[in-house]
């Protein structure tokens, strides 16, 4: 009988450690979820035709599916983008019970911008169960997995995905409010074609577009007389400080994937590698599809109109690029031209009402005419012909005088 009870204390000594722990098989109970971070090329584009619906499976880069291969071609992936996932489980279970359904929930959420969805969380005092991001994986940029638990409590788990950063980068800026919508994953995720198989490991590709603008302002040049005119033919350049304090003007080479080349040149005006921006008949001076993310950047005139000095300094026309469209209170946050909001549309044209105006504008003064000298003879002083000639006569006279002098002199003698 003892040894029998020390044989039980024995085994059950063995067995206290994994007491309390999720036992080994477990592993399984998991599901992958894989994030694949897409951003649109062109921020000007409508997007109504590259509407992609995640059905949990990856993207084949051979797929024969229209809006898949719109998808993959005209985006590409992200790299550095930070999403925090909750466990809303026990909201799913409250909804469940109150007689909704799995889609029903999922949809009040994706209905849902980012900052509301991130509002709702802070209301619940929700704390990240798993936070990703995003990098190269297996030569695809954008990626980032994870494992999530299956149920929770013995209820199938749901989670609520956020984007909430993107690092920062001065070449490129990703606006976190537009198409970037938060994503309800409730489990099980069954196949889309095999529909009695649940899906273990789940792909989605959350999408969003580049955050840039096109700023501009309009050449007015200052008349002696006081008026003021439209400037036509100013050159300007664009360029920025980099963090060491380098001046690095926009390059000619077209943006890839959103990102600007910046580059260092003494002679700016004469290096054809620099891009130029030459004032129109309405004195605009426009970007036009040369999109800048948000920072702050100085245009420099390199040549000025003929008639006109060219006095900006190189930091006379200066501008402010705020970090998204609107602030937290959705009012609109504009660029600013030397302090001055400039008026702009999604579509990054400028409208003919803000050529009338002509605002913001950056001025140069008009080269004073130099006074020419006068050549007329005043009414007290003799031509330059008649003072010559005068002094001939008296000269004349004088050696008249001296010759008959010396005849009479001789005469006596």
């Amino acid at each position: 009988m003892l040894k029998r009870l020390l044989l039980a204390v024995a085994v059950l000594a063995c067995a206290l450690p994994f007491f309390g722990q999720r036992p080994v098989q477990a592993a399984t109970d998991d599901v992958t979820v894989t994030l694949h971070k897409r951003i649109f090329r062109n921020v000007r584009q409508d997007y109504s035709d590259y509407v992609h619906t995640n059905t949990g499976l990856a993207i084949d880069p051979a797929t024969t599916d229209e809006t898949e291969q719109l998808l993959l071609n005209s985006t590409y992936g992200l790299n550095g983008a930070t999403f925090e996932i909750y466990d809303t489980t026990q909201w799913y279970m409250a909804a469940q019970a109150d007689g909704q359904t799995a889609i029903e929930f999922a949809a009040e959420f994706d209905a849902m911008s980012r900052r509301d969805a991130l509002k709702w969380v802070q209301a619940q005092s929700l704390k990240p169960f798993k936070t990703v991001r995003t990098a190269a994986v297996a030569g695809e940029d954008g990626v980032a997995s994870v494992a999530l638990p299956r149920k929770v409590e013995g209820r199938y788990a749901a989670y609520l995905i956020i984007e909430t950063a993107v690092d920062h980068d001065v070449l490129l800026n990703v606006d976190l409010e537009k198409k970037s919508s938060p994503m309800m994953v409730v489990l099980p995720v069954m196949h889309p074609v095999q529909t009695t198989q649940s899906l273990r490991e789940i792909h989605l590709y959350p999408k969003n577009v580049g955050y840039v603008r096109d700023p501009y302002f309009f050449k007015f040049g200052k008349q002696v007389s006081g008026d003021e005119v439209r400037l036509k033919g100013a050159v300007f350049a664009l360029f920025r400080y980099a963090e060491d304090g380098t001046k690095l003007y926009l390059s000619m080479s077209m943006e890839t994937d959103l990102k600007n080349r910046w580059i260092a040149s003494s002679t700016p005006l004469k290096d054809d590698d620099v891009d130029k921006f030459i004032s129109d008949a309405d004195g605009l001076v426009n970007t036009g599809r040369r999109f800048l993310p948000s920072g702050t950047y100085y245009f420099e005139e390199l040549q000025s109109v003929t008639g006109y000095q060219n006095d900006l300094t190189e930091t006379s026309v200066k501008v402010e690029i705020p970090e998204s469209w609107t602030d937290e209170a959705d009012n609109e946050l504009p660029v600013l031209i030397n302090g001055e909001a400039m008026d702009e549309t999604l579509q990054g044209t400028v409208q003919p009402a803000t050529i009338t105006k002509g605002r913001p504008r950056v001025y140069n003064t008009q080269v004073k005419p130099k006074e020419e000298v006068s050549t007329k003879p005043s009414g007290n002083l003799p031509q330059a012909g008649a003072t010559v000639s005068v002094g001939l006569m008296v000269l004349g006279v004088i050696v008249m005088l001296t010759a008959w002098g010396l005849q009479k002199v001789r005469k006596r003698a």
